[in-house]
């Protein structure tokens, strides 16, 4: 076995946004078998249980606003979303939407349809990891995702040096996924404030019953990061093997759930890391993921759940952590991908037996993400 360690820091400067992404990256052979040790995340959430009701449908479509999906990786090739109502490279907007040629997706960066990552640059595996986590199929080859047979809308905001250039191209870019067929949007990434140029278009998604999830943080700090903070964002944090907060996870009241990552210095889950390898990685942008594949599974079975319906299953279905119901540390608890399946056909088995805990699961809750975010100084280092 030949295994390559390397620690990675980033800080990205957006003209609008701040964005630093701290994560640790551990490459190894493509060829290991997907029951390898970094799949422990599987277990704990119960995922591999899920599998028996349900791996998901082709037609639910996460939508990954990030660097940028590598579809050439072996292991995300028949994940790919296709715009069926246009025809590639004849410079036409066939399906009027304002985006020509927009056969798999967009880059809002470089304004084409071209949305895979364009730089070896190391930061731009991200959305390739956190593809991998959603929807890599489930073979006896490299890793499995939670929703393994679902589809990934490949939408690029960040350039090759991780900028954002404004806020209004966030905006556009969550839009686009709301307006072409995405049900569920997924955002690893941290903005300074909470803009309503792309708030507003979050409120949007929302109002076409497509849940939005985010990242809560990863500096330890008891403020959940934007856009998480927004209630109409599903906020997640990370936790680790012991089932606690993750050492780095960011907390607050508007933590919902929590997903198993692990802490900064533990084997951490693996994924797939661009061009045809794997890696380890830690993080809140790998917890919301998580997320993100459990409700492509819930409207596998019942795509006319409402964003609310979704929720509530999310919190009554989590394993609690801390003190009883709802708390700043955790949220609900740890995601329980099986129980959350299970309630989508059986909303029954939610009913609590503990009034108390009846009391505090209908308390409203907020959101999640995965990049750290500061407000921008005049100088950075």
């Amino acid at each position: 076995m030949n295994l390559i360690r390397t620690t990675l820091t980033f800080v990205i400067i957006t003209s609008m946004i701040l964005v630093s992404i701290s994560s640790k990256e551990s490459v190894v052979d493509p060829t290991y078998a997907a029951d390898y040790e970094g799949d422990w995340h599987h277990r704990l959430i119960k995922s591999n249980d899920a599998w028996d009701i349900t791996q998901g449908r082709k037609e639910i479509v996460v939508a990954i606003i990030d660097s940028g999906v590598d579809f050439s990786h072996p292991d995300l090739i028949n994940t790919q979303w296709i715009n069926v109502g246009e025809i590639a490279d004849n410079s036409i907007d066939d399906d009027g939407n304002g985006y020509v040629d927009d056969v798999y997706g967009w880059d809002f960066i470089s304004n084409d349809s071209n949305p895979g990552p364009t730089s070896s640059d190391p930061v731009n595996w991200h959305a390739t990891f956190i593809a991998g986590i959603i929807a890599a199929p489930k073979d006896d080859f490299g890793v499995v995702g939670i929703a393994p047979n679902v589809t990934i809308m490949n939408v690029r905001i960040l350039d090759v040096d991780n900028y954002v250039y404004s806020y209004e191209t966030f905006g556009d870019a969550i839009r686009y996924a709301a307006e072409n067929g995405a049900d569920v949007i997924n955002l690893s990434i941290i903005a300074s404030d909470n803009s309503s140029l792309y708030m507003d278009e979050i409120e949007y998604a929302n109002s076409l019953n497509i849940p939005v999830v985010a990242a809560t943080g990863n500096s330890d700090l008891s403020v959940v990061a934007h856009p998480a903070k927004s209630d109409n964002v599903i906020a997640v944090g990370a936790s680790n093997r012991k089932n606690e907060k993750a050492d780095y996870s960011n907390y607050g009241e508007e933590t919902e759930l929590v997903a198993p990552v692990g802490d900064a210095n533990e084997d951490n889950i693996r994924s797939t890391v661009p061009p045809d390898q794997y890696g380890t990685g830690w993080g809140t942008s790998f917890a919301g993921p998580q997320v993100s594949a459990t409700i492509a599974l819930m409207k596998s079975l019942n795509d006319s759940l409402s964003v609310a319906e979704i929720r509530d299953i999310l919190h009554k279905s989590a394993k609690d952590l801390g003190d009883p119901g709802h708390d700043i540390l955790t949220g609900y608890g740890l995601l329980n991908v099986l129980k959350a399946v299970q309630a989508v056909l059986d909303p029954s088995i939610l009913l609590p037996n503990d009034s108390t805990y009846q009391l505090l699961a209908i308390l409203p809750a907020l959101i999640t993400l995965t990049l750290v975010v500061f407000r921008r100084k005049n100088s950075c280092g």
